[in-house]
């Protein structure tokens, strides 16, 4: 069990601690600094093209309102978002859709954020919180319409026992929408090498390796199969998010460094100044995948 936190408070459900500590030492103490860097929400931009005037703030909606749209959910829908982040995507949805909308996260800075979020957004009553372990899903068979997966499935330890839990989860044609990183190199060293660099990088700053290996992404008709799911799409967006994605975080890094370094600390904004080049060097792509439960 897990606790479940919405906007009218906090109730115990069994105060169990996720297992993924270290990813959630990660964003808890850097969750303030990335969401100001990506606009509001933790994830990519997506550009619709070069000629995209989208600042990293519309451009992080706009990734958000791309897998939102491939979900295709109805109003009485109810949606599990696993790896909320700071409850931007959560609230999204439930504003765009009018589903109802369970996000969870294994940060508990997070959890506070995202419930301040919907509060703010007049959504209490539609979106809830949830610290949990996304690598064991707390609920009941066919208890979800859809599942939206934002830049976690990396995160998790094993790509096929999520995607195993999410299909148990989902209702028979329900849909999930994710994102993943791609490995776009047929010569790996050089991202496996950058790669490690990270996993150093993290070890350094006192936490374990954060990211599981890029995929590539016609790995995921296998994965899909295996987990009882039906491959829907799987579309290849490196060249509308990564790039411009890291030129956003560059430069507001550079603009308002000192504004940063006031909130969040020298060392929060240093720790993340020394990611970005290791990020760039690696030359992760981006991928979008969708699919479903047999009707």
């Amino acid at each position: 069990m897990s606790d479940q936190i919405t906007a009218a408070g906090v109730r115990e459900a069994g105060a169990q601690a996720p297992p993924s500590k270290e990813v959630a030492g990660f964003y808890n103490d850097l969750s303030g600094l990335l969401t100001e860097l990506f606009g509001g929400s933790l994830h990519e931009g997506y550009w619709t093209s070069p000629s995209d005037p989208a600042s990293m703030a519309e451009a992080s909606r706009q990734l958000t309102d791309l897998l939102v749209g491939k979900l295709e959910v109805k109003p009485e829908g109810r949606v599990l978002d696993l790896g909320c982040g700071s409850g931007a995507p959560a609230v999204q949805l439930a504003r765009s859709t009018g589903a109802q909308v369970v996000g969870i996260t294994n940060s508990a800075v997070q959890i506070e954020a995202a419930v301040r979020n919907a509060r703010e957004a007049g959504l209490g009553d539609r979106v809830e919180f949830r610290c949990a372990d996304a690598t064991v899903l707390d609920y009941a068979d066919r208890s979800f319409d859809a599942v939206l997966m934002i830049e976690s499935i990396f995160h998790l330890p094993d790509r096929l026992g999520a995607l195993r839990q999410v299909a148990r989860v989902l209702k028979p044609g329900g849909r999930v929408a994710l994102t993943d990183l791609l490995d776009l190199d047929p010569a790996p060293d050089p991202m496996h090498q950058a790669v490690g660099d990270l996993a150093e990088h993290s070890r350094e700053h006192g936490h374990s390796p954060l990211v599981a290996r890029p995929i590539r992404l016609e790995e995921y008709a296998s994965l899909l199969e295996q987990a009882g799911l039906v491959p829907v799409e799987r579309t290849d967006v490196t060249e509308h998010t990564v790039a411009r994605t890291l030129d956003c975080l560059r430069q507001k890094l550079s603009d308002d460094h000192e504004e940063l370094v006031g909130k969040y600390g020298s060392q929060v904004v240093r720790q993340y100044e020394t990611v970005l080049p290791l990020l760039e060097r690696a030359g992760f792509g981006y991928g979008v995948v969708v699919a479903q439960t047999p009707a």
